[in-house]
């Protein structure tokens, strides 16, 4: 193992949290410091790989995440570092590729001011796990103090965020304090003037649009990537000024928290944990207008759906690649009819794309008949039968519902039990009154529920039982799908990807049981 070649990664980590005061922490001197200790072992040093800014929390670091590929690759061998914190702050992922991913890769691997090397074992490896917690702990500490720094000045009513509001800039004087920026807060004030005379969202974004405003991520000069959206008003981005109160002069900030400290996922807070700051900064518009405008918005956002759509979601603009919008047209006579048509034409108008419609129940006949053709074509009915059958005589489905069956018919059994011991106790003076009913409603509500689930599981058992005494059931069943007879949602999107129609109304079937492609004019 002593003329064992190593090729070393040498792994160099800085956190925007770590002390800078320290030179030994700084990216050039850990450079440094690693690569005389390497060179002093005759390792060859294959790369380096550094994350300037990021935190010890969490392995999702490009320098990390492009060791680890070379690794896997075979090109690295070796890892070094100067201490386990570089490596990772978070204990029990850090302790996982110390003693369970470098070994199952035959990576030595070296932290050096612990005195720590895979390849020679001293017993320092048994001091490693306590170092890891001790890391995980002034990991921990350390965003307790953010955090608790951040809602201290939450309270005082500074702003914390990282992008500013629409509407508004940082003060020169302090980039924590929001001063109105003139020429957007103009555009804030039309947008909720616009609103308030009862304009939609979209079409509050297509006259800001059509007027060439620029959206406010290339107001504030943004590097965002470019697509053919990217100069457009959105209606989300609408929605998102209208319900936002720092144009009030009312600054909330702490809304959401982290679920955890090893965890990017976030939670909405209740709104009586915000910190919220009235009157806090020169306001845009009234709290009376922002009220009548949120009123509204929460009276139309309130969608009854009365129509579903056999192919909905799965007819795509083939230019422009949005899943396509259903829309119910009336004509003469009263007749009302749907019709595919472009999202994108739809939502943006402005040459983004071409409506393109087409009417739902011609496609629906359409996909259908292909199915059918298909089916017909492909399908033999004595080997589907057969299939059937295979399936048919495997499937467990009797016992499984009939063990559920007898679960709900013991919970039910309880229940009554409880309920007569419920009486008792209320003749007895135990219980109140007001706990009786209380407990009395809980228990009747879920008697109710296992009842009806006894009912429905005994009308699948019986049912069942039925196709299986009879063939002629399942024949049937085989005959109707073959000839596309009560075709659902479900049974649709098992056997269609996709369905793309282009600005020529040409219609093309992506399958999911083989790359075929049909083609329909």
């Amino acid at each position: 193992m002593d003329n064992f070649k190593y090729k070393a990664g040498l792994y160099i980590r800085l956190s925007r949290d770590d002390d800078k005061e320290f030179e030994s922490s700084s990216i050039v001197n850990q450079k440094s410091y690693i690569s005389e200790y390497v060179k002093s072992k005759g390792i060859e040093i294959y790369d380096y790989y550094v994350d300037d800014g990021y935190s010890g929390g969490n392995f999702l670091r490009p320098g990390f995440k492009r060791l680890i590929q070379d690794i896997e690759n075979g090109f690295v061998n070796c890892v070094v570092v100067k201490d386990t914190s570089r490596l990772g702050r978070e204990f029990i992922e850090t302790g996982n590729y110390i003693f369970k991913y470098f070994p199952e890769h035959n990576v030595r691997f070296i932290a050096i001011l612990e005195g720590y090397d895979s390849f020679n074992s001293n017993g320092v490896e048994d001091i490693i796990p306590f170092k890891t917690v001790i890391n995980d702990m002034y990991l921990k500490d350390t965003s307790r103090k953010i955090k608790s720094a951040r809602h201290s000045l939450m309270k005082k009513g500074l702003y914390v965020g990282s992008s500013v509001p629409y509407g508004y800039k940082r003060s020169l004087e302090d980039s924590r304090l929001l001063v109105i920026d003139e020429y957007a807060s103009l555009i804030v004030k039309e947008i909720f003037s616009m609103r308030d005379k009862g304009f939609s969202t979209m079409m509050i974004a297509r006259n800001l649009t059509d007027r060439g405003i620029l959206p406010p991520n290339l107001y504030k000069g943004r590097n965002v990537s470019k697509n053919f959206t990217t100069n457009l008003w959105k209606a989300s981005t609408i929605k998102g000024i209208l319900s936002n109160e720092v144009y009030t002069g009312t600054l909330v900030q702490g809304k959401y928290e982290r679920v955890s400290l090893k965890s990017k996922k976030r939670v909405l807070l209740p709104r009586e944990k915000w910190i919220i700051n009235k009157n806090n900064h020169e306001s845009i518009i009234s709290y009376e207008v922002f009220e009548r405008v949120n009123c509204k918005n929460s009276y139309y956002d309130i969608r009854k759906r009365k129509y579903d759509y056999l192919l909905k979601g799965l007819v795509v603009c083939a230019d422009c690649g949005k899943v396509m919008l259903v829309r119910r047209c009336k004509r003469y006579k009263d007749e009302v009819y749907a019709i595919y048509c472009c999202r994108s034409y739809a939502t943006y108008r402005n040459n983004v794309c071409t409506m393109h419609y087409y009417r739902e129940d011609l496609l629906n006949e359409l996909v259908l008949g292909e199915i059918k053709n298909l089916l017909n074509k492909y399908v033999c009915f004595d080997r589907l039968l057969e299939e059937y059958e295979k399936i048919f005589n495997r499937c467990s489905f009797i016992e499984y519902n009939e063990n559920l069956l007898r679960k709900d018919l013991v919970k039910l059994r309880e229940i009554d039990k409880s309920i007569a011991s419920l009486y008792k106790d209320k003749s007895n003076g135990i219980i109140l009154d007001s706990e009786f009913i209380k407990i009395k409603e809980f228990l009747v509500s879920d008697r109710d529920k296992i009842s009806s689930s006894i009912v429905k599981l005994r009308e699948e058992i019986n049912l069942f039982n039925e196709q299986n005494r009879d063939i002629n059931i399942r024949k049937k069943i085989i005959s109707d799908f073959l000839e596309g007879r009560g075709f659902n949602k479900l049974l649709i999107r098992e056997l269609i990807n996709k369905i793309t129609i282009d600005k020529d109304k040409c219609v093309r079937i992506y399958y999911n049981f083989k790359k075929v492609e049909d083609c329909l004019v």
